[in-house]
């Protein structure tokens, strides 16, 4: 795979650009990432995804139905395919026009590269929270550790954050580097869908909901200033004024 520029807006007025691909130090190869986080991440957003062509079949018609009533697109009914094209491809207006190119892009893309390379760039290139692009980078932030080594509760956690990790990186900035009981709950939940789905064998359930996340916390600012941060950077600017 050759590598790429992917620019991105990281906060409001704020641009960064990283390499994806092999030349980029926190590239990691579709073999490298952990089947645990595939699977959690297929069980939240896209559980057909080896099994279809692109698009979640009834939830996209009746996503595409609501929208052409209304006009405008709202309602994404989005594959993970389509996902890695919005992220690598497109802008994030929502038009019909853009929807379209979204669309036909999402079928080039599916009849040209296979199914492991489209999710190993999805997960290169995707957003798990503020700055934070891509799971090599990711996996390290908040734990320490590669991507290939995610146990399964840690792979529930890059799965809970989207599709708004800025938000909800307030989870990280616990001082104690555990969860809150609401989200521990959360990242549960999505474990007990995996097992019901198998994903998970019986065995790796009952050892994954016994052991606690816990975040490493070698990259973590203190709590106070990183709870700013996040309210700084997911509170629209005339809001954030406002409140000045």
């Amino acid at each position: 795979m050759a590598t790429f520029e992917q620019t991105v807006e990281y906060e409001p007025g704020k641009w960064m650009t990283f390499l994806v691909g092999p030349e980029s130090p926190d590239w990691v190869p579709f073999a490298d990432i952990s089947p645990h986080l595939v699977n959690s991440i297929m069980t939240t957003e896209d559980s057909g995804f080896f099994k279809h062509h692109g698009f979640i079949s009834s939830e996209f018609r009746s996503a595409l139905q609501q929208n052409l009533q209304r006009g405008y697109f709202r309602l994404g009914a989005s594959s993970i395919t389509m996902q890695m094209v919005k992220n690598v491809l497109l802008s994030r207006e929502k038009t019909l026009s853009r929807k379209l190119q979204e669309m036909f892009l999402t079928w080039y893309v599916e009849h040209h590269l296979t199914k492991e390379r489209i999710m190993e760039i999805y997960f290169n290139v995707i957003e798990f929270g503020p700055g934070i692009y891509g799971i090599g980078r990711a996996a390290r932030h908040y734990f320490g550790k590669s991507a290939k080594e995610l146990e399964p509760q840690e792979a529930a956690w890059f799965s809970s954050i989207l599709p708004n990790p800025k938000k909800r990186y307030v989870q990280f900035c616990h001082a104690n580097g555990m969860l809150d009981a609401k989200w521990d709950a959360y990242i549960k939940r999505i474990m007990r869908r995996m097992h019901e789905r198998g994903r998970l064998t019986d065995e790796e359930f009952a050892q994954a909901t016994a052991t606690p996340l816990k975040f490493s916390r070698a990259e973590a600012m203190p709590e106070r200033e990183c709870m700013a941060m996040v309210k700084r950077i997911t509170t629209p600017p005339q809001q954030l004024a406002q409140s000045k």
